[in-house]
C-alpha cells in the first residue's frame, strides 16, 4: 500500500494525527473501512458516492472517507465527513 503525494498532503492537512498515526489510519481504513454498499444511511452514501472516481474504491473509517485505487490500493486522497453527517448512524 502506498500513499500518493497528494494524499500525504491531505492527510496532514485534514487530520490532527501525527505521522505514525496517519500511516496507520490509511492502512486500517483499507482493511477495516466500510464500503459504500454496506452504508445504509442515504446522506452518507451520497456523500461517499460524490467522492468516488473511475476505478476507485471508497471506504468510510473513523469519520473520514478514503479514496483508494481499486487495483494498486494506493491512497489517492481523503475527506472528513461533514459535521452534520458524523452524528448519524451509518447502518440506518
Amino acid at each position: 500500500m502506498k500513499l500518493s503525494k497528494h494524499s500525504k498532503i491531505r492527510l496532514k492537512e485534514r487530520t490532527t494525527l501525527n505521522h505514525a498515526e496517519r500511516r496507520q489510519i490509511f492502512r486500517l481504513a483499507l482493511t477495516n473501512g466500510i464500503c459504500i454498499d454496506k452504508v445504509k444511511n442515504e446522506r452518507i452514501k451520497r456523500f461517499m458516492m460524490s467522492k468516488q472516481r473511475y476505478n476507485s474504491q471508497v471506504k468510510l473509517y473513523r469519520g473520514y472517507v478514503f479514496i483508494y485505487s481499486r487495483n494498486s490500493h494506493q491512497l489517492y486522497t481523503m475527506y472528513e465527513l461533514p459535521n452534520d453527517l458524523k452524528s448519524q448512524d451509518i447502518f440506518s
